[in-house]
């Protein structure tokens, strides 16, 4: 068994990661352009390097709460389908190597519920990390919605 690489982030008090694999790049918050008519978690879009990427705010997509902005606040970038999409975190605080062997797959209770985003539960130092499958988290039918040509009709 080999180790894996995550990047260890947190969402309010929760400590999460996600598979570096998924992770196209970090990069400070920035300001977000607000688009009408989108699901609350929606914060908006912002200009990354030429490119409109529509920005999704986990706090409260998982209903943990509002997230305050901080000089900590990050914006992990990841590509879903061709399209670039950011998730906001409250900070990204490392990288590590997990064992494979400190990494379990989630009872069904979790996909029974409809939580298909949670990947795995690994474990460190007596911790739990929530290990999210970033293309999991939104739907087909909101990755539609966010769909480049719909984000250029609202501009």
């Amino acid at each position: 068994m080999g180790d894996v690489q995550i990047v260890i982030f947190s969402l309010n008090d929760e400590i999460c990661g996600a598979y570096t694999s998924q992770v196209q790049e970090i990069v400070k918050y920035q300001e977000v352009t607000k688009l009408p008519n989108m699901p609350e978690f929606i914060d908006g879009i912002i200009n990354l390097r030429g490119s409109v990427v529509p920005i999704v705010n986990l706090n409260k997509r998982f209903a943990f709460g509002e997230t305050e902005i901080t000089k900590k606040t990050k914006i992990i970038i990841t590509k879903i389908e061709n399209m670039l999409i950011g998730y906001i975190v409250n900070d990204v605080s490392e990288i590590i190597k997990l064992p494979e062997e400190n990494i379990e797959a989630p009872t069904n209770l979790f996909y029974k519920v409809g939580n298909t985003y949670l990947k795995n539960i690994g474990k460190r130092d007596g911790k739990l990390i929530l290990i999210l499958d970033l293309g999991s988290i939104l739907n087909d039918r909101e990755l539609k919605h966010l769909d480049e040509s719909e984000i250029e009709k609202a501009e």
